[in-house]
C-alpha cells in the first residue's frame, strides 16, 4: 500500500467515524492469531475429549470457545478506546453476534453428533461455519481474500462430507479423520493467520 493510499485511507476511517460512530469497525487484527491458536487446539482436542465422554468434550469446546470470545472482547475494547468509543459499534456487535450464534449452534449440534460417534460431520460442521461468519468478516473489513478463503473452505467442507457420507465414513477414526482435521486446520487456523499477517505488513508499510 502506497504512502497516498494508506493517507486516504486513514482519512475515510476519520471520516467514517464522525460521521457515524455506529456505522465504523475497528478491528484489532492480533484477534485473528489468538483465534487460529483455539482453532488449531480444538481441533486436536475435539475428538479425545468427546472420546472421554460427550459432557466433557462439550465442555472443553464450550471453554475454550468462551475464553477466544472473552481475549477478543478485551482486545476491541482496546482497539475501541484508540478511537474514543466507549461501546461497540453497531458493525462490532452484528460481527460478534452472529459468531455467538454460530458457535453456540456449533457446539449444540456437536454435542448431538458426539452422541453417534460422527467426528467427520463435526469437524465439517465447523469448518463450514466458521467459514460462514468470515464472509461477513471479510465484507465488513473488506479485505477480499477473507471472503475468498471462507467460499473455498465451504466448498472443501461440503465436498468432504459428500465424500464421507457416499464411502460411509462418518463415524472413521481413521486417515480420512486425519485429512479433514489438517483441512480444518489450514482453513481456519493456518491461512487467516497467513492473510492477517500479509495484511498487517501492507498495512506498516504503508505507514
Amino acid at each position: 500500500m502506497s504512502e497516498k493510499e494508506e493517507v486516504l485511507r486513514q482519512i475515510s476511517e476519520i471520516k467514517t467515524h464522525l460521521v457515524d460512530k455506529e456505522a465504523f469497525f475497528p478491528y484489532n487484527f492480533n484477534a485473528c492469531h489468538v483465534w487460529s491458536a483455539i482453532a488449531v487446539v480444538l481441533t486436536l482436542v475435539m475428538v479425545p475429549a468427546y472420546e472421554t465422554s460427550v459432557a466433557f468434550g462439550t465442555t472443553v469446546t464450550t471453554l475454550l470457545v468462551l475464553i477466544g470470545f472473552i481475549i477478543e472482547a478485551v482486545m476491541t475494547k482496546k482497539v475501541n478506546e484508540n478511537y474514543d468509543i466507549d461501546d461497540c459499534t453497531r458493525r462490532q456487535q452484528y460481527i460478534m453476534s452472529n459468531f455467538i450464534m454460530i458457535a453456540l449452534f456449533a457446539i449444540v449440534f456437536s454435542t448431538f453428533l458426539a452422541l453417534y460417534k460422527f467426528y467427520v460431520p463435526i469437524m465439517l460442521l465447523w469448518l463450514f461455519l466458521i467459514s460462514l461468519g468470515h464472509l461477513g468478516v471479510g465484507f465488513v473489513l473488506n479485505i477480499k481474500a477473507y471472503g475468498t478463503l471462507a467460499k473455498v473452505n465451504m466448498i472443501g467442507a461440503m465436498i468432504l462430507l459428500s465424500i464421507a457420507i457416499y464411502f460411509n465414513l462418518l463415524e472413521t477414526q481413521g486417515s480420512f479423520l486425519l485429512l479433514v482435521q489438517v483441512v480444518t486446520i489450514v482453513g481456519l487456523a493456518i491461512s487467516p493467520s497467513l492473510i492477517t499477517l500479509n495484511h498487517q505488513k501492507t498495512s506498516t508499510k504503508g505507514k
